[in-house]
């Protein structure tokens, strides 16, 4: 059984159905043992990374692909299975371009 694809979000555009997504977005406040928060300019997000290696540090940007979780308070927290350095991503740009999609599909 294949794993179903991880849908490339924004945080204020995470819905209550997505599954898997994926986020591009700056680490913030990496000091708490096995979690980050991302933080891609729409939003923060928690992401656990007690099951990955993790050699980023606070500032970096970084692409994380994993399974969303949402509690029952509504918090989220992405469950990471693949991080990616993205620090080489002009951001600014890949934001416009994101919104182009979410607009013209």
């Amino acid at each position: 059984m294949s794993k179903q694809s991880a849908k490339q979000r924004t945080i204020k555009d995470i819905r209550k159905d997505d599954v898997r997504i994926q986020v591009t977005g700056y680490i913030k406040d990496p000091s708490e043992p096995g979690k980050i928060t991302l933080n891609d300019n729409t939003g923060k997000i928690t992401v656990n990374i007690k099951n990955i290696e993790f050699k980023h540090s606070e500032n970096d940007l970084i692409n994380v692909i994993g399974e969303l979780v949402i509690s029952m308070e509504g918090g989220k927290t992405i469950i990471a299975e693949i991080i990616q350095d993205m620090n080489n991503l002009n951001f600014e740009y890949y934001q416009k371009l994101y919104e182009l999609k979410k607009k013209y599909g």
